[in-house]
Parts: C-alpha cells; sequence; structure tokens
C-alpha cells in the first residue's frame, strides 16, 4: 500500500534559538532573573501559520543538546513539520539574551551567542528540492542570510528552486546589524534576495538602507521598478503598515496595547498576514488581522506565547477597544 505524504503548504528555513527573556527591567549585569522561551524568526512565522490552521515545515539544524530537543518538542507539539529538521552533534543551538527597557524606555536589545550553532552549518544540502517545490509559499528572512555563508547559499538555493517550480517566495528583510560583518555586505545580500521576492516585508529603515529612500509612494515604485515587486508590506510600528499589491495601495492602523516586549511583533505580522491571504482573505483585511497579532504578541514576554489561533484573533478583534463581557 502506498501511503500520501501531504507536503505543507508553506516551508521555511531559518534558525530557531532560546530566547532567554529578563523577569526584570535594566541592565542584563543586575538581571538575576530569566525566562526561557522557543524562538526564532521563521519558527514564529510557523507556529503563527499552523496555529491560524495553514501547514508549516521548517528546514534547519539544532544541537544535539537540551535546548535542541526543546525546541524540537515545541515546534513539534505546535505542529510544525519536522520532517526536514536535523540534528548536529558537533555544534550547539543558538541562544539570546533580551534586555528590557534599558537604555531606551519601551526598547528591548539582544545578546546573541549564536555563532558556530548548529543552525549557522545550515548548507545547499540540507534542502530537498521536491520539499520547496511541493509549497505553495516559500519563506525566509535576511536573518538566516547573515549568520553564515553557507545559510546563506541554502536559502538561495531554496529561492532559486521555488521561483523555477512557480511557488511563491516571501521574503522579510529582518536587517539586524549585529549580524552583519558591515552595511555594504547587508545591502549587496538583501538585495540580491529581493530579486527573487514576490513578497516582501520591509520596514521604513530598511527601505532607507537598501533604497535609500523611506517615503512610501518611492519605496514601492523603487520595489516594483529595480525588482519587479507588486506585493508588499512595509511596517511603520505604532503608524501601522501599508501595502503595495497588485496595484493597490492600502493602510491599516496599529493597534494601542500595553507593551511587555517588542520582540516578536514583526513575525507575529508575517506569518498572520500570510496565513490569511492563503485564506483568501483581501489584503487590507490580512494587514489588520495581522497588526492584531503583532499587537498580541508584544502585551508578553516571549515571541509565540501570544500567536493567536482563529477563535482569539477574532475574539481580539471584535473586542478592541470597547468594553467586552468576560463572562
Amino acid at each position: 500500500m502506498v501511503v500520501a505524504v501531504l507536503m505543507p503548504e508553506v516551508v521555511a528555513l531559518g534558525e530557531p534559538l532560546v530566547q532567554f527573556n529578563a523577569v526584570t527591567d535594566g541592565p542584563l549585569r543586575h538581571v538575576t532573573y530569566f525566562e526561557k522561551h522557543a524562538t526564532g524568526t521563521e519558527a514564529n512565522v510557523c507556529v503563527a501559520l499552523v496555529r491560524l490552521d495553514v501547514s508549516c515545515g521548517l528546514i534547519t539544524r539544532l544541537g544535539a543538546d537540551e535546548f535542541g530537543l526543546f525546541i524540537y518538542n515545541w515546534l513539534r507539539g505546535e505542529g510544525v513539520d519536522v520532517s526536514h529538521v536535523k540534528f548536529d552533534p558537533e555544534r550547539p543551538t543558538g541562544i539570546y539574551f533580551v534586555q528590557r527597557n534599558y537604555p531606551i524606555p519601551g526598547v528591548s536589545d539582544v545578546l546573541y551567542y549564536r555563532r558556530g550553532s548548529a543552525a549557522s552549518a545550515l548548507g545547499p544540502d540540507d534542502v530537498d528540492p521536491d520539499y520547496v517545490s511541493g509549497a505553495r509559499v516559500f519563506h525566509t528572512t535576511g536573518i538566516t542570510m547573515a549568520i553564515s555563508d553557507t545559510a546563506r547559499s541554502a536559502a538561495f538555493k531554496c529561492l532559486e528552486v521555488a521561483r523555477s517550480k512557480g511557488v511563491t517566495t516571501s521574503f522579510d528583510v529582518n536587517y539586524r546589524r549585529k549580524l552583519w560583518a558591515n552595511v555594504d555586505d547587508a545591502i549587496n545580500v538583501l538585495s540580491k534576495a529581493l530579486n527573487f521576492a514576490d513578497i516582501v516585508f520591509l520596514d521604513e529603515d530598511e527601505a532607507n538602507l537598501l533604497l535609500g529612500i523611506s517615503a512610501i509612494d518611492d519605496v514601492f515604485r523603487e520595489l516594483r521598478s529595480k525588482f519587479g515587486i507588486n506585493r508588499a508590506v512595509l511596517k511603520l510600528g505604532l503608524k501601522g503598515s501599508v501595502a503595495y499589491w497588485e496595484g493597490r495601495i492600502v493602510k491599516v492602523d496599529a493597534f494601542r496595547v500595553p507593551v511587555k516586549d517588542p520582540i516578536g511583533a514583526g513575525d507575529a505580522y508575517a506569518g498572520v498576514f500570510l496565513a490569511s491571504i492563503l485564506r483568501g482573505h483581501d489584503v487590507e483585511k490580512a494587514m489588520r488581522r495581522a497588526s492584531a497579532a503583532a499587537a498580541m504578541v508584544v502585551m508578553v514576554r516571549g515571541d509565540e506565547e501570544n500567536l493567536p489561533r482563529e477563535g482569539d484573533l477574532r475574539r481580539f478583534l471584535e473586542g478592541y477597544g470597547r468594553q467586552v463581557d468576560l463572562r
């Protein structure tokens, strides 16, 4: 008997990490207690997708250590396809620490311990072209392209396979200065990636970095003329987000909520936006749902704890701004 294997609708490639989030505010030298969370930008996107009933698989490497098992069990428990997750016996799982509300109020800073991690050894041999080509969407980010030359090559292999097989490519610029040797390398690599992207997520600073402009109309015009991108979302923080979507410009306001930790909002946005588009919502509704998810995530420490399921997302959208009967 032949058993049919169902391919995930979305395949992502990137590094999951363990996050140690400071329980108290201030410089880490004075912090005693930390919370442990599973995270990583592409992993967060995968979890956001599966919580909204869109299947997703992750291509990655984890250390053959306790933290690797922690992340693996988290992904598998959430329903992410882990058939293309490999354990590396020679390298550790990456970790990072979050410093909150110092030195700038309302802003979190991160201290990475991911150089030489298992995921930094990702390479083209880790990519199964059939796995990528069987998806509807392939997603990765500029973070993966920054962690090592081999991981970058793996990401570009996925993008090339996806493009050649008609799979929609989704790319979040996600520029992290601390991960790049210099800004010129970042510009060259991220610009190359945009040539393969069908859907792009970026913020004003990233637009200015890659295009030399930040005015909304100019950003979208330059993405179209220089890279042929007709579907792009520009994230504006507290000002909301604006998209150019196949000739249509749509603006959606941000939701104002109490912020515990702003890290993870962009991943929530990208994951819920992609899930909403794949489930047939129009771009404006997808943006509104994505903005709601981003707001929900920043209300707690950790990137994935508040990623919503459909009922939670609907309840937030229906109840935001008015008194809700919780009985």
